[in-house]
């Protein structure tokens, strides 16, 4: 499964990203990730924990600057061919 994101700025150290996740309120979301997890824009996470009304509850690779590990997004920022047609 891969989440579309946004990078934003740079990390403490120059492998670094500090990149940023559409959540399902509209909040964003940032972290901090290794620069080689980023690829066409997504980086790698897990099955979705849980489905609800076109929404996904994800568990994100890193703490959120914020002290997140898990947030509620939207099924269209999340890729992967076993959701294709699941609700």
């Amino acid at each position: 499964m891969r989440l579309k994101i946004e990078e934003v700025g740079k990390g403490l150290h120059p492998s670094e990203v500090v990149v940023q996740v559409q959540t399902a309120e509209g909040k964003p979301e940032r972290l901090v990730v290794d620069r080689r997890s980023i690829s066409d824009g997504m980086i790698d996470i897990g099955y979705p924990l849980r489905r609800d009304n076109g929404h996904y509850l994800i568990e994100l690779p890193h703490e959120t600057i914020g002290g997140s590990w898990r947030v509620w997004v939207s099924q269209d920022v999340v890729v992967g061919s076993e959701l294709e047609g699941a609700a």
